[in-house]
């Protein structure tokens, strides 16, 4: 039975509302409870592109709080943020696909960055970090950002639905396909073992 998502927490409302009111004290603290992981997010989407994955976290944030006043104060915080990194960060590929031909993409800024516990435990410790981290950036866009929402912040599957604006299905289902072309690549079984919240 699919889980629904996590209501926002008190504390969250309130620093939602203290946003709407521009107040730079509860923007301050937005920002540092949550830029690590739209970084982390961006910088895995992007391939480990950091000043790309830098620009992107600052477009989500600036596009928040230029936005707070229209925020649903039901709606979580979290779930917003991770939508709006998947548009920022897909946004820049469509750029990079306008204006680079095919061939002369540049090289990732930091094609080696860790591979984050997250992975390494999620994934089961499939391989090496670096054939896990080299199979995680191979996914496709679409199937790269339901892996990263599902294990880097534990998101359940609704969330990940609503923060992508598809239904719990489709996350279920690009899951799937992730998982099996992770397991082909890394030449083991990838999946999760139990799926409490699986459309």
């Amino acid at each position: 039975m699919a889980e629904s998502p996590t209501p926002a927490s008190p504390d969250e409302r309130a620093l939602i509302e203290g946003c709407r009111r521009g107040e730079p004290s509860a923007q301050r603290v937005v920002f540092d409870r949550y830029r690590d992981r739209v970084y982390g997010v961006a910088l895995h989407y992007l391939r480990g592109d950091a000043a790309a994955a830098q620009d992107a976290t600052q477009e989500v944030f600036v596009r928040f709080f230029q936005s707070a006043t229209r925020f649903r104060e039901d709606a979580r915080l979290v779930t917003y943020l991770y939508r709006s990194v998947a548009n920022a960060c897909i946004d820049e590929l469509r750029r990079r696909r306008r204006f680079v031909f095919v061939g002369d993409m540049p090289e990732p800024l930091h094609p080696q960055t860790d591979v984050g516990a997250w992975e390494r435990e999620a994934l089961g410790n499939a391989g090496d970090d670096a054939a896990l981290q080299q199979a995680v950036h191979a996914l496709s866009p679409k199937l790269r950002m339901v892996v990263l929402m599902r294990y880097y912040d534990d998101l359940s599957y609704d969330e990940i639905a609503a923060a992508l604006g598809v239904s719990a299905g489709t996350v279920a289902s690009r899951l799937s396909r992730a998982h099996a072309a992770l397991s082909q690549r890394l030449g083991r079984d990838i999946r999760e073992e139990e799926s409490h919240d699986a459309a």
